[in-house]
């Protein structure tokens, strides 16, 4: 199965049929039983045994099993053993290539274990813990994002941990990389006042910064960090012709905390600094460093 076909993300919409953390011990007794969801166990703590698809299991802390439909499942203690679980139902789940509601191909082994996103994976249900103890207005949408995010986890984790794709997953079509730099431009103009970088930029377009930056840059000519840079000094230029705002408040107010840095750029893309070029007649324009790319 090829790993750049077993997901949809714009008809990736899976239902979550319950979330549970419950803590079990001998005294409760399980008949081996199966679903027409997904399932989902990771053992929080503790130990004993499991039954998955006839097949008996040790489990232990930071065990998880994939139990899709029709799988047989169910926890075997005895004596003074206790396990705390933490159990996830879901339905509508459509993964191209296997039947509905499965996560793995079929009769593939139910134990999974991760080797890259474990540790992301299990911050996720720690998240899911604190969301369910908040309770408020937004849990229920809140719980079903975490929820896809530990979904993706196993997929990155099963389809595509070891596919490095030279080109981005996401490819877009002439109008679509028109719209996405006119996003981002529209982007840094409403917010070039507040700390921005390239991550946050790319993060309004679900992109990642080295595709965003090679987009933006092929489009516009420049990068979208040198866009802001434009942005910033052009709006420097008319506070310093409209105004008798300090050096420092117009440094503050397109972006610039360190009043030294801003004056220091400013220079490097004039020529002058703030003070002259408030006081010179015939002001210079932007120019791009030869240092830059």
């Amino acid at each position: 199965m090829k790993s750049n076909t077993i997901i949809n993300p714009h008809h990736f919409n899976p239902k979550v049929l319950f979330i549970m953390r419950r803590f079990f011990d001998s005294t409760d007794k399980a008949q081996s039983h199966s679903h027409d969801y997904l399932s989902l166990i990771y053992i929080l703590s503790g130990e004993g045994k499991y039954e998955v698809g006839g097949k008996i299991y040790d489990v232990s802390t930071g065990t998880f099993f994939i139990c899709n439909p029709d799988v047989t499942h169910h926890r075997i203690l005895s004596g003074n053993q206790r396990i705390e679980e933490f159990h996830v139902g879901i339905t509508d789940l459509h993964l191209k290539g296997l039947p509905q509601n499965y996560l793995i191909p079929e009769n593939e082994e139910p134990l999974f274990v991760f080797k890259h996103y474990g540790q992301a994976f299990f911050n996720s249900i720690g998240e899911v813990m604190v969301e369910q103890q908040k309770n408020d207005e937004t849990s229920i949408l809140m719980l079903k994002c975490i929820i896809m995010k530990l979904l993706v986890y196993i997929i990155k984790e099963r389809y595509f941990s070891l596919c490095k794709p030279k080109k981005p997953v996401i490819s877009l079509e002439r109008y679509e990389k028109t719209a996405m730099v006119d996003n981002i431009r529209a982007f840094i103009t409403e917010n070039y006042m507040k700390p921005l970088s390239l991550a946050q930029i790319s993060a309004n377009t679900y992109l990642s910064p080295v595709y965003v930056s090679q987009v933006f840059k092929e489009a516009i000519g420049e990068s979208p960090i040198n866009y802001l840079i434009r942005v910033r000094l052009s709006k420097a230029c008319e506070l310093l012709n409209e105004s008798e705002v300090s050096v420092k408040e117009i440094a503050r107010q397109v972006g610039y905390t360190d009043a030294y840095y801003f004056s220091k750029l400013f220079k490097k893309y004039f020529g002058i600094s703030p003070m002259h070029y408030r006081k010179a007649k015939e002001k210079p324009a932007f120019r791009m460093p030869s240092s830059e790319e």
